[in-house]
């Protein structure tokens, strides 16, 4: 059995341990729905004092459109809430989501962090409560010393030194 070496650059680099990036969510909200979305979202996070409203925060529709996306695997569950929820007036909006929070965690739960992730996504939210974003602080020297005080590596240690190719030899 003749095997071909792999050719590492012709390759297209992807790592196994992190999901596709998606820009777009698996298909374009009606207007219908955006419009019941952003009243949802609202209903979730009012204005109050200087944080504007979900869906009057800068920006938000293009945060929300990438949330969408990155959570394409549950993009049905939460548009069926969006159907449960279109037409309703306030009270029953609010009546609506405090069932669904109750009884449907499989739903609510991805509707409400995607909503509430658009939020935060926005750089209007971010600069408001005081997220610089993210950066690297790596540790430091003397940190890495005391974190190997503390005994964390002793049952990597202990277990000894085995080695196994990645070839299978």
């Amino acid at each position: 059995m003749s095997t071909t070496p792999l050719d590492l650059h012709s390759a297209p680099k992807r790592r196994l341990s992190v999901p596709g990036r998606h820009t777009a969510p698996p298909r374009p909200l009606t207007d219908s729905e955006l419009t019941t979305l952003l009243r949802v979202a609202d209903c979730l996070i009012p204005a109050s004092g200087e944080n504007p409203a979900a869906s009057e925060a800068d920006e938000y529709l293009r945060y929300l459109n990438l949330a969408l996306a990155a959570r394409a695997d549950v993009f049905d569950a939460v548009l069926s809430a969006v159907d449960k929820a279109a037409g309703l007036r306030d009270d029953d909006l609010r009546a609506e989501i405090k069932r669904m929070w109750a009884e449907d965690k499989f739903t609510f739960d991805p509707l409400s962090s995607i909503l509430a992730g658009a939020y935060f996504m926005t750089p209007q939210v971010k600069a408001l409560i005081g997220y610089p974003g993210q950066h690297r602080d790596a540790a430091g020297f003397e940190d890495a010393a005391n974190e190997l005080e503390t005994g964390i590596l002793d049952p990597v240690l202990e277990r000894g030194h085995f080695y196994v190719s990645a070839n299978g030899e």
